[in-house]
């Protein structure tokens, strides 16, 4: 079935929403090749004012402890809202487009991946980089599924 109905979206706000160094580790010891990334995410929806929310943590392990958490909060805009969010219930909601949550998705992985770059310069560590994560690995885990 096509739709005519045009969906237009934003971003109304991104914002660092988390750093945490570890200054307990020393950075110029570390084996780069054991460095882990972990991600954590959380999508939500506000219905005042109408959004998508998404805060996104990546933690930095070593040895499973902790050397850095970097996070970021993003709020989208999407119109006509309810003709993008079809359902809202306690547990999550429902889209009708799910590829425009991979889109903002990969826009915070994007934030964070700068953000690292910018507190990270100047370190033992600045090298490491974010590494391009399969949207699929993301989205599988963003996305309720009907039963």
């Amino acid at each position: 079935m096509k739709s005519d109905i045009n969906i237009e979206y934003g971003i109304i706000e991104l914002q660092e929403e988390s750093y945490k160094f570890n200054y307990d580790i020393d950075l110029s010891q570390l084996d780069k090749a054991k460095l882990e990334f972990q991600f954590e995410h959380n999508i939500s929806v506000s219905t005042q004012p109408e959004g998508i929310i998404i805060t996104m943590r990546v933690h930095l392990m070593y040895n499973a402890e902790e050397v850095i958490l970097q996070g970021v909060r993003a709020v989208f805009a999407v119109k006509p809202f309810h003709n993008f969010v079809n359902e809202i219930q306690e547990d999550g909601f429902e889209v009708t487009n799910p590829s425009l949550i991979d889109t903002f998705i990969s826009v915070c992985i994007g934030a964070i991946r700068g953000m690292l770059a910018k507190n990270l310069k100047g370190t033992p560590i600045e090298c490491v980089v974010l590494p391009l994560v399969p949207m699929k690995v993301i989205s599988a885990n963003s996305t309720k599924k009907r039963k």
